[in-house]
């Protein structure tokens, strides 16, 4: 895989930034002693810097702080105190507050105020910047830096970016004033906040300075009147990098750590074009359920199920913190999706293994889910409402083709994954199933509806019936892995059960004998199949039913409650 393909990859289903859990770094003390003696003395500088910024901004331009959300402030006085920021309110906001700790990510991230069950709504927002046309699917450039100057609330949005990671505050002190009277010592910092902060800014100031680029850049901030250098640029650049999600820059989501055993998950906006006159938000939810006082998480990788080396690399390419070997995976169950032939791959931060074989099937894999993107595309957007009557058959059947080829090569790479892998649990696995299940699903819906017509002679009933086992199949091996990763409610676990809902109905009443004929016991005889059938369907209800669609009003609600807590 390159790491230099997608900026927005690592971002996870939309997700996340600020640090990683696992990303502190041992300071060069002389004892651990010491190590503890630093950590406590700059949280502790922290915190009275930010309640410092809140105090002098209580009053400027009408904006509301971020205020602890629990129900009761009395009820959480065993919590660690919650840090104040200066953002301009969310939509909504549940029971959780952000907190600076040793124990957290970035020291300083969400923690949960009660216990919360699976499906809790915890965040709303909309986001500050959406990244441009030009940006997407491209490696993250000065053009968004130029997109966000061009913004008619640009100051406004660089005011709010200040207080993102690395904060404006940090960048002055330990980059712009270094070496002046009365200014931090690069050796104050901890060794990750020297390397995202003082050796990112030197290495982008070596690449971009007297670059067109950059010079375009402060031409427009000459431009707009907008008080920014170079430093700032490059600054205002990783705060993009190390905060974005795949739709843009976002201020409180941007305070979720990251975590590979996560706990929440973040949903793209529904409303991704704003064409309907409504708000564009994104929501986080949680996945699982969390105890009262532990930290709230998000999975920053997109796609979610890499190879460690892989996931280890790319978060120091990305976010310069370093997740560790094995010893990183403390639970027992999610060290064994990553084993190879029973073993745990080496991995590193300054170089891939090119052997390994991980890498040649997440190149493969690579590959094939990008030419999956493209007919997925194609597909609707020939079936869109508009364009359905005027698609010619000749496009009918050239897409059919593709995916049809595309669906046999992902199951040659699922049988490659099994044998290379020597490891019939491993995360990888979950990709190249769900690869097979896309294209399985676009050849399904054309063979039906075009199937009598200009497909007669490439979808035949047997194809079909083939297919349809072949889905059933692997519908039937991803789940267990799903759940192994994700848990036992997570909103792609109820998709799995509704897609093997759907297919065992379709068989039983289309083609019963090849259902029968799977070699699953659980689908040997009709009988069998109508138990799993009600069962699978009784999963995605249950699950489902953790993930209301009650977002708006929740956000009214929650408006409500700041007007007259505001009015009294």
């Amino acid at each position: 895989m390159s790491f230099d393909d997608d900026p927005f990859s690592c971002f996870g289903e939309d997700s996340d930034s600020e640090h990683d859990q696992e990303s502190l770094r041992v300071l060069n003390s002389e004892s651990e002693e010491a190590r503890k003696n630093l950590l406590v003395h700059q949280a502790n500088e922290r915190m009275v810097a930010n309640l410092t910024i809140v105090s002098e901004n209580h009053t400027s331009e009408g904006k509301r702080q971020h205020t602890d959300t629990s129900s009761s402030s009395s009820s959480c006085k065993d919590l660690p105190p919650p840090v104040i920021l200066p953002f301009s309110p969310a939509l909504y906001m549940g029971p959780i507050r952000i907190v600076e700790s040793t124990d957290v990510g970035g020291h300083r991230g969400y923690i949960a105020t009660e216990d919360l069950k699976p499906g809790t709504l915890l965040l709303v927002e909309k986001p500050l910047f959406e990244w441009p046309e030009e940006q997407l699917g491209k490696e993250l450039g000065l053009f968004s830096v130029q997109a966000l100057l061009r913004c008619d609330c640009a100051i406004e949005i660089l005011k709010d970016m200040e207080q993102l990671y690395p904060t404006k505050e940090k960048l002055d002190n330990f980059v712009r004033n270094h070496g002046r009277e009365n200014q931090p010592c690069v050796k104050d910092l901890l060794m990750d906040e020297k390397i995202q902060i003082v050796d990112m800014v030197e290495l982008m100031e070596l690449q971009l300075k007297g670059s067109k680029e950059m010079e375009a850049t402060l031409a427009l901030v000459k431009q707009r009147r907008i008080s920014i250098d170079e430093i700032d640029v490059c600054r205002i650049l990783l705060v993009m990098r190390y905060n974005g999600f795949g739709s843009g820059v976002y201020l409180h989501f941007s305070m979720f750590n990251h975590d590979l055993d996560a706990n929440c998950i973040k949903f793209q906006p529904e409303n991704p074009s704003g064409s309907d006159g409504k708000d564009r938000y994104s929501e986080v939810r949680t996945t699982k359920f969390v105890k009262r006082g532990h930290p709230l998480s998000l999975d920053y990788l997109d796609p979610r199920e890499q190879s460690h080396a892989t996931r280890r690399r790319y978060l120091w390419d990305q976010h310069r913190f370093d997740i560790g070997s094995e010893e990183s995976i403390k639970d027992s169950n999610l060290r064994q999706l990553y084993l190879v032939n029973g073993t745990f791959p080496p991995s590193s931060v300054d170089s891939r293994d090119f052997h390994d074989q991980t890498y040649h099937i997440e190149s493969a894999l690579k590959e094939l889910e990008e030419q999956m993107l493209e007919l997925k595309s194609s597909w609707n957007f020939m079936s869109s409402s508009s364009l359905h009557e005027s698609v010619q058959d000749m496009d009918i059947q050239k897409l059919f083709e593709h995916v049809s080829v595309l669906g046999e090569a992902s199951l040659e790479c699922i049988s490659a994954a099994e044998e290379k892998l020597g490891n019939p649990n491993h995360i990888l696995l979950i990709r190249c199933n769900q690869l097979y299940l896309n294209s399985a699903e676009i050849i399904l819906q054309l063979g039906f509806e075009y199937g009598p017509t200009c497909l007669s002679s490439m979808f035949r009933s047997d194809d079909a019936q083939s297919v349809m086992g072949n889905f059933v199949v692997i519908c039937h091996n991803l789940l267990p892995l799903q759940k192994r990763f994700l848990g036992n409610d997570h909103p792609d676990i109820a998709r799995t059960n509704h897609d093997l809902t759907i297919m065992i109905n379709s068989m039983l009443s289309r083609c019963p004998k090849v259902l029968y004929g799977t070699n699953i016991e659980e689908y040997s005889t009709f009988g069998k199949c109508q138990v799993m059938e009600a069962k699978y369907m009784k999963e995605f209800r249950r699950i489902d039913a953790l993930y209301p669609k009650d977002t708006e009003l929740r956000i009214g609600e929650y408006q409500n409650g700041i007007a007259k807590t505001v009015t009294v």
